[in-house]
């Protein structure tokens, strides 16, 4: 899917979540294909990932135990997209991401920006702040041209 979209048509496209440092890594590099959240949404489709300021020592963790590197100092802002194809309340399922009591949130093709787009995050799902829609529009169509690393 090509976007070839503009700044302002974005917001009918894609939606943002912010995710805590090395979860938001985790996924951008393909090892986690489940995001945990206590609520749920209707939405599916492209999901950017937006790294936040903080760091879960969790994640390095389960990450350490399937010996998978993080980086500590791994940027933050907006890094790329996913697409969200499902959500489903936890059944014992999705090892060894999925946490009990959870929605657990199935996101596929993982595509890192070239370049981190800085950026405050926020709580929930949202739509692209006004101030970085044009180099996210720049970053999703390459994304999706597939030239990003």
């Amino acid at each position: 899917m090509t976007t070839s979209t503009s700044p302002n048509r974005l917001l009918d496209t894609v939606r943002v979540l912010s995710i805590r440092r090395p979860w938001s890594e985790l996924i951008l590099a393909g090892h986690k294909p489940i995001e945990n959240r206590t609520w749920t949404t209707t939405w599916r489709g492209r999901l950017v990932i937006h790294a936040g300021q903080r760091w879960d020592p969790f994640g390095a963790k389960i990450a350490a135990i399937l010996d998978i590197p993080v980086d500590r100092h791994a940027p933050t802002g907006y890094l790329g997209v996913v697409e969200l194809i499902d959500i489903h309340p936890d059944r014992g399922c999705c090892w060894p991401w999925g946490e009990p009591d959870a929605h657990h949130w199935h996101l596929t093709h993982p595509r890192r920006f070239t370049e981190p787009i800085p950026g405050l995050g926020r709580l929930g799902l949202y739509r692209p702040p006004a101030d970085i829609r044009p180099a996210l529009t720049t970053a999703l169509d390459t994304a999706e041209k597939g030239t990003c690393p």
